[in-house]
């Protein structure tokens, strides 16, 4: 057993280490390293129905916002039904999101 220099970051450790002690650098050469590989359980298609959902919830309160402006019962309620719908949106989004995660 010899010590060794780290070629992370020089602190002496062991041969036989299988990470250096100070930065956890793999000292080990023959040793197999465990990848990570990570799954995208959610597809693309389901996170962009999220944030269309959220952009149209966001649509909605802006009208409704406007229609204080704008002092105008028309655009409060464009904005109320946007906003409901927006909402109504997400929930079917996060409905289908659950059913198809594994």
């Amino acid at each position: 057993m010899a010590l060794i220099k780290c070629p992370e970051c020089g602190y002496e450790v062991s041969d036989k280490a299988e990470k250096c002690l100070k930065c956890a650098y793999p000292i080990s050469g023959n040793q197999t390293q465990n990848k990570v590989q990570t799954i995208e359980h959610t597809s693309k298609k389901l996170k962009k129905q999220t944030i269309y959902s959220i952009s149209t919830i966001i649509i909605g309160i802006v009208f409704m916002f406007l229609s204080i402006v704008l002092i105008s019962d028309a655009v409060k309620y464009f904005g109320l039904i946007v906003a409901f719908a927006g909402i109504i949106w997400l929930i079917v989004a996060e409905i289908k999101i659950w059913w198809h995660h594994k």
